[in-house]
């Protein structure tokens, strides 16, 4: 049995869609709220740019369609703020340590702790965030759907709290530094 949509493809070709994790280089600034206490992580953009703010951001995998991966690294007490995806469902896999993932806001909050292996995804539009809820610096696995960089909307003390550390968005969505 053959079919005529099955493609044979070279190991040159192939390379280009590996990225091993010893090579990769943490983005200290792909989205603004790095800087801020609580939200300092290392952010690896493994598959397609996902909902990087910054304009530089270089995947590993620059090919995607329909999803984009990264990895997170944080030490314990740190994570991402608040956020949400208008458009995007958001999977977090954690490869080590434990997590809290958090969604809805004040009195609403709620969370579930997410362990190695563990999976929990979030729909379109509900506020979201995690944290590092470990002993140890760990790394967590996120998936976003979607083929496009789109804009994601935080509450405004969020904004202001990383344009207190310096960080703004300009009108087309990317990081402004003021140190830079």
């Amino acid at each position: 049995m053959t079919d005529e949509n099955i493609i044979v493809v070279s190991s040159e070709v192939m390379n280009k869609r590996v990225a091993n994790f010893e090579d990769q280089i943490p983005n200290k600034t792909m989205l603004i709220t790095q800087r801020m206490e609580g939200y300092k992580r290392d952010i690896y953009s493994i598959i397609g740019r996902g909902v990087s703010e910054d304009v530089n951001t270089k995947p590993a995998i620059t090919e995607s369609t329909g999803f984009n991966v990264v990895y997170v690294g944080a030490e314990p007490g740190n994570g991402s703020a608040l956020h949400t995806h208008p458009d995007e469902v958001e999977v977090f896999i954690p490869f080590s340590g434990q997590w809290s993932v958090f969604w809805n806001e004040g009195e609403n909050r709620e969370e579930a702790i997410v362990g190695p292996m563990d999976c929990i995804s979030v729909p379109p539009n509900v506020m979201r965030g995690f944290t590092n809820v470990g002993s140890d610096y760990g790394y967590l696995m996120v998936l976003i759907s979607g083929d496009e960089n789109k804009a994601i909307t935080r509450p405004e003390e969020i904004v202001q709290g990383a344009a207190n550390t310096g960080l703004t968005l300009n009108d087309k969505g990317y990081i402004n530094d003021a140190a830079e």
